[in-house]
């Protein structure tokens, strides 16, 4: 028989102080925790959480908080932000995405995706933990979700997101730090809420607070839909359209993802396929380029076949609404709306 450990530490309840749930966005996203920002592609993700780093940077209201902005109360202070993007380039889109919306940017550090150390940060790697300890950022943000899973995770099994998203529970609270993670939506029609999230269902478990982004059928207006709170009231949907990378609001709504997804797939059953691949397009570049071959798989996916997308997408480049152009290196093309 083994002798009993005796070293470990252990606490009685007296140990503990009750607190109050403190917020970096107030309601919408709890300090020290998982919030998750999903949405289909092209539906502005990257866009809100520039909108959101670069507001905290500067202390300043986000979009979310249009009910503060004339209350007489305080401004936030401001907060430092690191962030992790494998999708878009820092040069090329997001430092002017984050100027755009008011940046300051001392408080904003990242690692550049070209140094070999950026693929060695994971949500369970020492590396992410030295990072946030040494630079003390308040907010921490992943873009997208699959690109700091460690390779040895199979995201579909029940638990092996838990097991590797847990990390960041305890690193939120030792070095009060709040962590942000962006995620693709599963493609599938007719899904909305939990199953919406792709790839594993223990994310909407393990997340404190749920965002959801999408379209709207008003062409331009795209929605921000609180899914999941687990330290307050759900707050109401904003409604919101960007004008060159910038969030600008325009109203809210009594709707959830659901009913927007409903709505959406309603319409897509009546609508001819031209004028669906041709929205799809204009849509999924509206918050700035992509990769030609990004494009392609998001066209596929949404159920556009291959045929309708290629001989819409010549179209629109004949008649100049969008073009494409080669990437950093000459290695990648770039389609863009113009």
């Amino acid at each position: 028989m083994k002798p009993p450990i005796t070293d470990l530490s252990i606490k009685t309840l007296n140990d503990f102080e009750e607190k109050e749930p403190e917020w970096a966005i107030s309601g919408w996203i709890p300090k020290y925790q998982i919030t998750v920002i999903a949405g289909d592609g092209g539906s502005g993700k990257t866009s809100i959480w520039c909108h959101i780093a670069a507001c905290l940077s500067s202390g300043e209201y986000t979009i979310l908080e249009r009910e503060l902005q004339n209350s007489g109360i305080d401004k936030p202070s401001p907060s430092k932000v690191m962030f992790f993007s494998s999708e878009d380039s820092v040069e090329y889109t997001l430092k002017g995405r984050l100027t755009k919306n008011n940046v300051t940017f001392k408080n904003v550090v990242t690692i550049d995706i070209k140094d070999d150390r950026f693929y060695e940060v994971k949500f369970n790697s020492r590396l992410l933990e030295d990072l946030i300890e040494t630079h003390k950022p308040e907010l921490v943000i992943f873009d997208p979700l699959q690109s700091f899973v460690p390779p040895d995770i199979k995201m579909g099994q029940r638990n092996e997101m838990r097991y590797c998203l847990n990390p960041l529970i305890g690193m939120g609270e030792k070095h009060k730090t709040t962590f942000l993670i962006i995620m693709h939506t599963n493609k599938q029609s007719g899904l909305y809420g939990r199953k919406r999230m792709a790839d594993s269902s223990d994310i909407w478990d393990i997340a404190r607070s749920v965002i959801m982004l999408g379209e709207t059928e008003q062409k331009g207006i795209r929605y921000i839909t609180h899914e999941k709170s687990n330290y307050g009231l759900l707050q109401k949907t904003v409604l919101f359209e960007l004008k060159e990378g910038h969030p600008e609001f325009r109203g809210y709504s009594d709707k959830h993802d659901r009913e927007f997804v409903t709505e959406h797939d309603y319409n897509v059953r009546f609508k001819p396929a031209s004028e669906s691949a041709k929205d799809f397009i204009l849509d999924y570049l509206e918050d700035g380029e992509k990769e030609a071959d990004d494009l392609t798989k998001s066209a596929k996916a949404n159920g556009i076949s291959e045929g309708t997308f290629n001989a819409v997408r010549a179209k629109m480049k004949k008649e100049g609404l969008i073009d494409l152009h080669k990437g950093p290196g000459g290695r990648k093309w770039y389609w863009f709306k113009k």
